[in-house]
């Protein structure tokens, strides 16, 4: 009896117990896993997101070996999260990786760089530059491409004196650069590129783009047989500066191109404005002005030289703003008169003043004070043509007429600020603009070197001077400007 009841007690505890083992086993323990989304589309679960990165970074030798780059990271639209789960059905990393490597784009530790648009003025207003953003692969790319390009607008050997302070003193004349920088700001972030976009890893290329706005090669152009400089840049709607700028084994303007010679006509786009300001002392030739005598004894239209002119010559001390190589703003300091100009004196036959000016052919009239700079000559700059000549000089200095005619506008513009139109009545009009205050009217008949104006920087203007303009027909509805300094010839 006892036995019976022990073996019944056995079995009963062998029941028991695997009861409960089996009611164990039906309780399911959560376990941590990670969740993987592409472009927030869930694709799967792992148990590891390092074992993913270490995975992919072993993988992708190809993209090392292309950029020159230790490691390789996750795509930028793929998301890990990590998860609690009860299931069994986790996937393997390398069934993840071979969802994503041919769909996603895997990324590279890199530098994006935004360099903020600025606003500068123009004739047609305030306009602002482009916003150009990249990516490089070090900083080191960067800083080597924006010096090359501040190399195409500035002397390599000056730029590296300023930067050393090893410029020499100005003893008597010479110039001297007082500052350099860029216009613009530039920002840098550290960030994980996806190896499908743009990535500059060489500096020279990266100065291309800086320069021109684009990785094509540039136009070329054949030169034809008397051909200057000046010609192919008016001619492709460029400034000669820019011009220079796409060639820079052309020193200067002046160089005479041979026959069937190639150069670029691409035109320049810079990302950012290379901000330079010069001082500058120089003897300038004071060109000796012409004034006239009227005489009614003499039968009217004859001529005859009282006085011949003599040129006088100045010492002149000034800073010079340019950006991106042009004169944007020139400021007289100083200026010592070595030798006084002695006028030419002529006496005409009539003392009237003629409202028809004298023909193209003959001699009009310098329309400012000597001496002066040509702080922007006539031509295309970035594709736009600059209607007319920029004369720098001093604040509140004389405005002449450049020829017999009659006042057809005298007043105020946003961009021309103070401006007079004269009417020559001989097919031709000139235009003056930026002035400080305007002499005359609108009606009123004006004479050959008469004041009409004080030269300023009034409307939408960069510094003081004067922009002249020559134009056939009426100015801006109609008329055809022309280049002054080519067209006319002054006295």
């Amino acid at each position: 009896m006892k036995i019976k009841t022990i073996l019944l007690s056995i079995l009963a505890l062998l029941i028991s117990s695997i009861i409960l083992f089996v009611g164990y086993r039906q309780v399911k323990i959560p376990k941590t896993v990670y969740k993987v989304y592409l472009d927030g589309m869930a694709i799967g679960l792992i148990d590891s997101k390092e074992e993913l990165e270490s995975y992919i970074d072993q993988e992708q030798n190809e993209i090392k070996d292309k950029y020159g780059v230790d490691k390789v990271y996750l795509p930028n639209n793929l998301d890990i999260e990590k998860a609690t789960t009860y299931s069994d059905s986790v996937n393997s990393v390398p069934e993840i990786y071979e969802k994503i490597k041919d769909v996603a784009p895997f990324t590279i530790s890199g530098y994006e760089i935004k360099i903020k648009g600025v606003e500068e003025v123009s004739e047609e207003g305030i306009e602002k530059t482009k916003t150009v953003k990249l990516n490089v692969l070090n900083e080191d790319v960067l800083t080597s491409a924006i010096e090359n390009t501040i190399y195409a607008f500035i002397d390599s050997d000056e730029y590296k004196a300023f930067k050393e302070n090893n410029q020499p003193e100005i003893e008597d004349i010479g110039s001297k650069i007082e500052n350099i920088y860029v216009q613009n700001d530039i920002t840098i972030k550290k960030t994980n590129i996806s190896v499908e976009d743009q990535i500059f890893t060489d500096p020279a290329i990266l100065s291309q783009y800086l320069l021109f706005g684009t990785l094509e090669k540039q136009k070329q152009y054949n030169v034809k047989s008397g051909e200057t400089i000046e010609d192919i840049a008016f001619d492709n709607k460029m400034s000669v500066n820019e011009f220079l700028v796409a060639n820079p084994t052309i020193p200067n303007a002046e160089i005479l191109l041979q026959s069937g010679e190639t150069v670029n006509i691409g035109i320049i786009d810079p990302a950012f404005k290379v901000i330079e300001e010069e001082y500058i002392v120089e003897y300038q030739t004071i060109d000796y002005g012409t004034t006239y005598e009227y005489d009614s004894s003499l039968p009217r239209g004859t001529e005859r030289v009282k006085q011949n002119g003599v040129d006088g010559q100045a010492k002149v001390a000034y800073t010079v703003q340019r950006s991106n190589g042009e004169i944007i703003s020139t400021d007289t300091q100083s200026t010592e008169t070595i030798k006084a100009a002695v006028n030419k004196i002529i006496i005409r036959g009539t003392k009237i003043i003629p409202e028809v000016g004298v023909p193209i052919s003959s001699q009009w009239f310098w329309p400012t004070e000597k001496p002066y700079t040509i702080n922007s000559p006539y031509g295309y700059r970035g594709g736009k043509l600059h209607t007319g000549t920029d004369i720098g000089g001093k604040r509140n200095s004389n405005i002449y007429a450049a020829n017999n005619g009659k006042v057809v506008e005298s007043g105020y513009t946003d961009y021309n600020g103070n401006y007079i139109i004269i009417n020559h009545n001989n097919g031709w009009y000139t235009t003056y603009a930026h002035l400080s205050s305007r002499l005359v009217k609108k009606g009123d008949i004006v004479e050959m070197g008469q004041v009409i104006g004080k030269m300023g920087e009034t409307g939408n203007a960069t510094g003081v001077h004067l922009h002249f303009s020559l134009w056939q027909g009426y100015p801006f509805v109609g008329g055809t400007s022309y280049n002054a300094m080519r067209t006319l010839r002054f006295k």
